[in-house]
């Protein structure tokens, strides 16, 4: 990833913004070294030979139902829409985030995704990206596509969310916990309280792996992705790639 043109990007994106909002956690002006430190990718590398893909398995965890969405295009769509017949990575986010390994890592991981797949053949059209924010009152259709735009994605990374009678649904179904940190007084601090993590689904909305912090590489991920293809195109019926 080029993380010093991404980071550019960002800084002049929130430039003159504050970290939070509603009331915010701090006064500071975001700064492009405060989002270098925020942003920085790397909290997890393997210090082992991952195995090859095919010669594991990724038995399914749970399935996850179709959900109510609003893409960044405004327009209302459905997960599974954006999911169908495909290996998905799903990530949940919110874009104000200012956790060094949260919401960044994650973002940064699929941005590194997003470059490996259009550059594989064998994964271009057989692989989704989706990044689906959990804070809709900020995170709104016009600001996804203006963080959407910042990456300049080379596949057709969806951006979304949902609206609050729609979220905690779909959240639950995930199994994606998310909470407000909120003052003494009761107010909300602007931030949340959110485990990372990044879901792994089949062409039939199963969830095959969930990575968190320890285990977010984009190399583990694309190994776990060929592993369902793979699986996918040894089902009797389906025509090989």
């Amino acid at each position: 990833m080029r993380t010093p043109l991404l980071v550019a990007s960002l800084a002049a994106a929130l430039g003159g913004s504050t970290l939070a909002a509603d009331p915010p956690a701090t006064n500071r002006t975001v700064k492009p070294e405060d989002v270098a430190y925020v942003y920085a990718i790397g909290v997890f590398s393997p210090e082992y030979t991952l195995p090859a893909p095919g010669s594991y398995r990724l038995p399914p965890i749970d399935e996850i139902s179709d959900h109510a969405l609003v893409g960044s295009d405004g327009k209302p769509t459905r997960l599974h829409a954006l999911t169908h017949a495909r290996a998905s990575v799903v990530a949940f986010v919110y874009t104000t985030c200012a956790e060094a390994a949260g919401c960044p890592v994650s973002m940064g991981v699929l941005h590194a995704l997003d470059r490996a797949i259009a550059a594989d053949r064998t994964l271009r059209g057989d692989v989704r990206l989706v990044t689906i924010s959990f804070d809709p009152e900020r995170d709104t259709p016009q600001r996804l596509a203006s963080v959407r735009e910042l990456h300049q994605p080379l596949t057709d990374w969806a951006f979304a969310t949902a609206d609050e009678a729609h979220l905690e649904p779909l959240l639950a179904d995930f199994g994606q916990p998310v909470a407000r940190l909120r003052f003494d007084d009761g107010a909300w601090t602007g931030l949340y309280r959110h485990v990372l993590k990044v879901f792994l689904l089949d062409e039939r909305h199963r969830v095959r792996n969930v990575y968190s912090t320890g285990f977010l590489h984009p190399q583990l991920i694309l190994n776990d992705v060929r592993t369902l293809l793979l699986e996918r195109d040894r089902r009797p019926g389906v025509r090989a790639r």
